[in-house]
Parts: structure tokens; sequence; C-alpha cells
């Protein structure tokens, strides 16, 4: 008995895998070990056995029924599981992740925005800013966080001195800088804003309202990608080229959320599609599952480090890669 082929490769706990297998003559008996730990059966055929990830700390999968297959996969870590990220998490120059406690609708928290060390060393970043939801590293080297609840953004150092940036935002959420340095926010009541340098603030585009957040992310060529999840069942993936309209890149996905790209430049979106959660790439104009995971609502690659971090609405995970 052999596994063929483990789909996807990459999972979160809670992640639903499905084992390509060969030489299952029984599935009825069949049962499924990760790092371990016995994982739940979703489902068992001659063919296939789709399981649900438990906690583990390793990778390898054990198939066992008369008789026992072995493989590995890559599975996430987590590193902090008391938080409340809205959007992508972002890493600093010495491999610093920073996420939130965005909070309820007006809640204030001690500490709204966190940095955790690959190893999960979580410590106390920022106060007194209401529900900060988007975050992203300006090319003067501040971290700039959004406030929906104030509709401004502010900049920080990383010395953790505070000044506010822009103002007059709306519900101020998914945050992306341009090559010419421009700041995009997207105010999900339908209002993406383009923000000069000096914190001037002027429409951009606009687009169907977000029941939550928008997510934003520039390619080289300063095509704006933005994603935004409605009450529909099926959301859009856009792409807004430079001083052009808004257009539908993709249209299917579910609660489609934190938006960016892989280190070979292809699109990544973390969205539920045809049922399963994860992260997709759009690589040829169609999902591709690549890590199988619960609702994600957002990512972040550190290249120099070889991780992959992924956020949920409470935990951030880490992923060799």
């Amino acid at each position: 008995m052999d596994i063929r082929e483990i789909q996807p490769s990459t999972a979160l706990p809670n992640g639903r895998l499905r084992l390509l297998m060969e030489g299952l003559d029984d599935p009825s008996s069949v049962s499924v070990f990760v790092g371990g730990l016995q994982a739940d059966i979703l489902g068992a055929s001659r063919e296939a056995v789709t399981i649900r990830v438990p906690p583990a700390d390793s990778g390898e999968i054990e198939v066992r029924a008369k008789l026992a297959a072995r493989a590995r996969m890559k599975i996430g870590l987590v590193l902090n599981d008391e938080l409340h990220p809205v959007t992508n998490p972002v890493v600093d120059r010495h491999g610093n992740v920073y996420t939130t406690y965005s909070g309820g609708r007006g809640e204030e928290v001690t500490f709204g925005v966190f940095q955790i060390t690959p190893d999960g060393d979580t410590r106390p970043f920022l106060a007194d800013i209401v529900n900060p939801t988007g975050l992203a590293l300006g090319p003067d080297g501040r971290l700039y966080v959004s406030s929906r609840h104030s509709g401004e953004v502010f900049a920080t150092s990383f010395d953790k001195q505070v000044e506010k940036f822009a103002v007059g935002l709306g519900l101020a959420t998914g945050l992306a800088f341009d090559s010419k340095g421009h700041l995009f926010v997207g105010d999900r009541s339908g209002t993406i804003a383009r923000v000069s340098p000096q914190g001037e603030a002027e429409a951009y585009c606009q687009l169907e309202p977000s029941v939550s957040a928008y997510h934003l992310a520039f390619d080289p060529q300063d095509n704006l990608y933005v994603t935004g999840p409605t009450l529909a069942t099926q959301d859009c993936l856009y792409r807004v080229p430079p001083g052009g309209e808004p257009e539908i890149l993709f249209r299917g996905l579910g609660r489609p959320q934190g938006i960016g790209f892989d280190p070979e430049g292809n699109l990544l979106v973390a969205a539920s599609y045809r049922g399963q959660k994860g992260l997709y790439s759009m690589a040829g104009g169609q999902p591709r599952l690549l890590l199988s995971g619960p609702m994600l609502v957002g990512f972040a690659y550190d290249l120099e480090r070889g991780h992959l971090y992924c956020v949920d609405h409470s935990a951030l995970y880490r992923v060799d890669l």
C-alpha cells in the first residue's frame, strides 16, 4: 500500500487533505495519523482518503489498514492563538511579524498591534489605535496602520513613535503602496482612496461595499488587485489598471480576503472555493489550492528565512517553506 499523492501538500491544523492511495483494499479499516496524532476521516475509498488535519507538530503521515504507508507533508505551526487579525500580517527586515488584535466595533483594547518572533515570542507593540485593521510597510520603512473606527491611517517607526498620517477615509481597512509611494486605502463602504506621500487623500475607484474589509495588493506594473467579502455566495477578485476602471478578474470565490504574491510572482488569495478553504494560487486564471486550512484572512512571506505566515481570525501560523 502506498500514498501516491497528497492534495494539497501543505496544510494548517483543521485543514482538509486528500490522500491518493494505491493498494488500499479495505477502506473501512483505514486510520490516518499525522505527526503521531490520529486524524478524523472525512471520506475513504480504495483510491483516496480525505482527512481533517490534527494540531500536529510534524508533517509525517501514516495510513494504516492491513498494511501501513507513510509520506511527508508541510504542516503549519501555531505561534499564537489569542489574536484578532483582520488582514495580512507584515514582516520586518529582522523577521518579526506584526499583526493585530482588532476587536469589535469601537472596542478599546490595551494593545492593538503585536510583534511576534518566528519562534512565537509575542510582544505588545502599539496601543491607542481603536480597531487597528490594515497593515503595510511603507517605502520610508515605517509601519502604516488603518483604523476602521476613526477612518484614519497612522504611521509608526519601529521605536513605537506614532503619528497621524491621513484622515477622513471612512471605514478604513486594507492598505497597499504602489511603486510611486502612494498609499491606497480600502474604505469598505465602497471607495478605494489614493493618499499622497504628504497624506492628501482622493477617491481612486468605486467597488461594491464589503461586509468586513477590503484587501489590496499591487503587482510590479502598478495594477491594483482587490478582494472584499460581500453578502454574495460567489465574490469577485478585481484588477484595477493604473488610472483605469475596475475589472472582474475572477468571480466565484467564497469570502475572499488576504491577497498578495508568491516568490514567483503568482497572485495568491485566501478564500474558499468549491467548499474547500485555504490559500489559492490564481496562476492560469483558475483557483488552485496551495494550502488547506481554516478560513484565512491573510498571509505574508519571509523569503530570507524561508517562512510563510498565515492568519485566521484568532491565530498566527508559520509554515516552513
